[in-house]
């Protein structure tokens, strides 16, 4: 028993180790994610990046040389940019126990949320670089007056600071209300930066979006803060785990972690179309979970960005790689599904079919992945592309479903192990 409270007792540290503590916390993080790795890797969908990224290349060079004259490059970089620009969360490791352990010792984590928020920007910073030096060439050759490369992207940069001291600051803020407004301001912002950038002139662009930016952070400094905001912190990286752990379990079973709910009333008719009987219990109670869930959430995303590029597309035969890789990625996410109440265990009390959640999760997998099959050929058929290439895309993309469906339907179920 001493051993145990000598384990869960914060050692002696009379100067907190703070940076020693984050890597050792980021080290543990880590070695419960990588492990699932090759699993992600085995599933083919390496493969299938590697190969859409070739492919991609190739479709993005030869499609620099016949540019429309009326490509509206402006609001791409737009959509591209601005969600690069806007979007910034921070990883803190921080642990439900720290509550009690760490609390009393808030003021030495300086060097800590140092090491976070570093951590957390960079591959942010990054990702919007990389995101503008592939979009240069298009945006130099398409725009009819485009700005300079380095100043664009020192522009971009800064918009990208502003954005993330504004995140920084919403995670302090006490009242809940204020810290939903303060997110709003901050990507309304953004997004209005990066358009004023995109189609005014430098001067016009600097001064609307400087006047802008300096109302955003004076409004920012007004609100009410907390000096160590740890239920925000310790909610947010359940937030972050849970995402990462709702990825891998497209995969890989994963063991059971929390995951966000969503309160999403307008999707309520969805899962009352189902009746809760014994032969329906399940279907009912997947159709409520899939409305409240995150991979509802990750289903619009990719949707939405696939219909986005296969309008970008549309008159080449590329797309039918494009969609081909979407609706690929789409039936990796859906195995989410055969997660949800794997351990209930009222099923045990009640008289449900054997099997039961498994056939209802198959079907309701089936047709979402088959749903989203269908609209993503919606672009298509405004496309310059032949009626039989358009056919043979849709009959490859429900051929996917269907394999996916086949492939899910051999696999054993909590009731057969």
């Amino acid at each position: 028993m001493e051993r145990v409270e000598s384990e869960m007792r914060p050692t002696k540290l009379p100067v907190m180790e703070a940076e020693a503590l984050w890597q050792l916390r980021v080290r543990r993080f880590l070695g419960k994610v990588l492990p699932y790795l090759r699993y992600v890797i085995q599933s083919g969908l390496g493969l299938v990046i590697v190969f859409g990224f070739v492919s991609g290349v190739a479709l993005y060079a030869s499609f620099l040389d016949r540019i429309p004259p009326s490509f509206p490059v402006r609001e791409l970089a737009l959509v591209l940019l601005a969600p690069a620009a806007a979007y910034t969360t921070y990883r803190t490791f921080l642990e439900p126990a720290d509550l009690v352990f760490l609390l009393r010792m808030e003021h030495q984590l300086g060097a800590y949320m140092k090491r976070s928020v570093r951590y957390s920007l960079w591959p942010r910073m990054l990702l919007l670089v990389a995101s503008w030096c592939v979009l240069w060439p298009l945006y130099n050759r398409a725009d009819a007056e485009p700005k300079g490369f380095l100043l664009s992207l020192a522009v971009l940069l800064l918009f990208k600071a502003v954005a993330a001291f504004g995140a920084w600051k919403e995670r302090h803020i006490v009242d809940p209300k204020w810290r939903l407004s303060s997110r709003l301001f901050r990507y309304i912002w953004a997004w209005g930066a990066v358009a004023c950038w995109l189609w005014l002139s430098i001067p016009l662009a600097a001064l609307s979006s400087g006047i802008a930016g300096i109302v955003y952070i004076a409004w920012l400094l007004t609100r009410r803060t907390l000096h160590f905001p740890w239920e925000a912190h310790i909610a947010a990286e359940k937030v972050h785990e849970g995402r990462v752990y709702l990825f891998l379990s497209g995969f890989v079973d994963m063991p059971a972690a929390e995951e966000r709910r969503y309160a999403r009333p307008w999707l309520k008719r969805y899962g009352d179309r189902f009746a809760f009987t014994p032969q329906a219990a399940y279907r009912y109670l997947l159709a409520k979970t899939f409305a409240r869930s995150e991979l509802l959430g990750i289903m619009l995303r990719l949707n939405g960005l696939g219909l986005l590029l296969l309008i970008w597309t549309r008159d080449s035969e590329w797309s039918g790689l494009l969609y081909g890789l979407f609706v690929f990625v789409i039936g990796a996410q859906l195995k989410t599904l055969f997660t949800y109440h794997r351990h209930d265990v009222w099923r045990t009390i009640y008289p449900i079919p054997l099997n039961a959640r498994h056939k209802a999760a198959l079907d309701m997998s089936t047709r979402i992945h088959l749903a989203s099959a269908v609209v993503l050929t919606l672009p298509l058929w405004f496309g310059t592309t032949s009626w039989s290439f358009k056919l043979t895309v849709l009959a490859g993309g429900a051929v996917i479903a269907l394999l996916s469906r086949m492939k899910r339907a051999r696999a054993r179920t909590e009731d057969e192990e």
